[in-house]
């Protein structure tokens, strides 16, 4: 018999906060479930035999023989899940103990949701500021959405509000899906290339039925400067992965009214990135991201970015010859 629900838990050299992790499994309230843990080039690489002795058997260990990064971990993990359901586990995060048992009885009491997606409480030395960011952040999208408070703890979405509202920002909670193998099939698999994998999957599954979420945080997020891609210095990364996630929006066969709103957003998506050019004195840069926005549309604020942006790199320049 299938399992009735598989946690993924992709990992890279963190064993001490991977026991933590695959004991908040183990503690669960639902006791049928596996955990496919992917090693992802672990220097020394995990054991399964020293983990299936702490934890018990039904604990899998599948081996990168490089690092290929978390989205390909998750990959492995979905290819191999023999769960009806499909849930994620970061290794560094825990579960509450009712997480698997809420996400489970959600799904099946309401199988016009197809993507459940679960609140986060945060924890750690940093949890308090980024707890008030993260506040903030669902407040927005959560006036924006309108959902359908169907129970006490359960919201849902109109399909194309939450796409919508997903384009301007993605909290972590939309980050942190449950849904039937099947479900995440149709989704698709992880983008691999892709810096923000979890973002950009968060709005596929929005264009691939309805999504629920539940309010409770269950799902339990360090927060202590431990992040591999959270570091202030990857800013200009994250924004040009977002622009790279419209872009293949773009590209997909969606509805005109979403192509054009998407095209919109690509552009505004273009100026946050060359204002971060702009704030590190790479006025080149900026020029160039805004000159490749006009391939998505003409607007004025378009105009204006383009030419402080060569108002600073003529600042730039000027500053060079003067040294």
């Amino acid at each position: 018999m299938a399992t009735f629900i598989s946690v993924i838990i992709p990992t890279h050299n963190r064993p001490d906060l991977l026991d933590e992790a695959i004991s908040s499994v183990v503690d669960q309230t639902l006791s049928d479930w596996e955990i496919i843990v992917v090693d992802d080039f672990s220097n020394p690489c995990v054991s399964p035999e020293q983990l299936q002795e702490k934890f018990g058997p039904k604990i899998r260990v599948l081996q990168h023989s490089s690092s290929m990064g978390g989205a390909a971990a998750k990959n492995t993990g979905i290819k191999a899940a023999s769960g009806k359901y499909i849930a994620f586990l970061d290794d560094d995060d825990l579960y509450a103990p009712t997480y698997l048992e809420k996400a489970v009885s959600t799904l099946q009491k309401h199988p016009e949701i197809n993507t459940l997606f679960m609140s986060v409480a945060w924890f750690g030395p940093n949890s308090k500021w980024t707890h008030e960011s993260y506040t903030d952040a669902m407040n927005k999208i959560l006036a924006d959405l309108a959902g359908t408070q169907v129970t006490e703890t359960l919201l849902e979405f109109d399909a194309d509000r939450l796409f919508k509202a997903l384009l301007k920002r993605v909290p972590m909670a939309f980050q942190r899906p449950v849904a039937a193998r099947e479900q995440v099939m149709q989704i698709g698999l992880y983008q691999e290339d892709c810096l923000l994998w979890d973002c950009d999957w968060a709005l596929r599954a929005a264009l691939n039925g309805q999504c629920g979420l539940v309010t409770e945080g269950l799902y339990l997020q360090r927060s202590a400067g431990q992040g591999y891609s959270s570091q202030p210095r990857r800013r200009v990364d994250h924004s040009l992965s977002n622009l790279e996630i419209k872009k293949q929006l773009i590209k997909r066969n969606v509805r005109p009214d979403l192509a054009k709103l998407i095209r919109l957003n690509y552009i505004q998506s273009a100026q946050d990135l060359s204002w971060e050019y702009i704030n590190q004195n790479q006025g080149l840069l900026a020029i160039r991201t805004m000159l490749t926005s006009f391939r998505y549309g003409i607007h004025f604020l378009q105009i204006k970015f383009l030419a402080h942006a060569i108002y600073s790199w003529g600042l730039s320049l000027r500053s060079k010859e003067q040294k």
